[in-house]
């Protein structure tokens, strides 16, 4: 699970810039809720440890999570994306 939580003012201003339906990376690349996101007034003690307890207490739910963890890793590709994204901006300025 994830929470994000910040200043009011930083809140409103990112939340008309920032056009994602999530803002969790894993949930992102899945396209869909791999982990539940708590953001701003969700992120409450009792939200996220709720979460928490229906987590630990559901076996099947995180072997599903890792599942999902797996095919995210497979699909950004071998290792050394730091380097190939630095050959890539060198390449731009070129």
């Amino acid at each position: 699970m994830t929470l994000y939580k910040t200043s009011w003012p930083t809140y409103q201003i990112g939340r008309r810039i920032v056009k994602v339906k999530s803002l969790t990376m894993p949930n992102l690349l899945a396209g869909e809720a791999v982990y539940p996101e708590f953001i701003q007034d969700a992120a409450t003690a009792e939200n996220i440890s709720r979460a928490a307890l229906e987590l630990l207490d559901d076996p099947a739910r995180r072997d599903g999570i890792k599942i999902k963890l797996a095919r995210i890793v497979a699909s950004l590709g071998e290792g050394g994306a730091c380097s190939r994204a630095a050959q890539a901006v060198w390449r731009l300025l070129e």
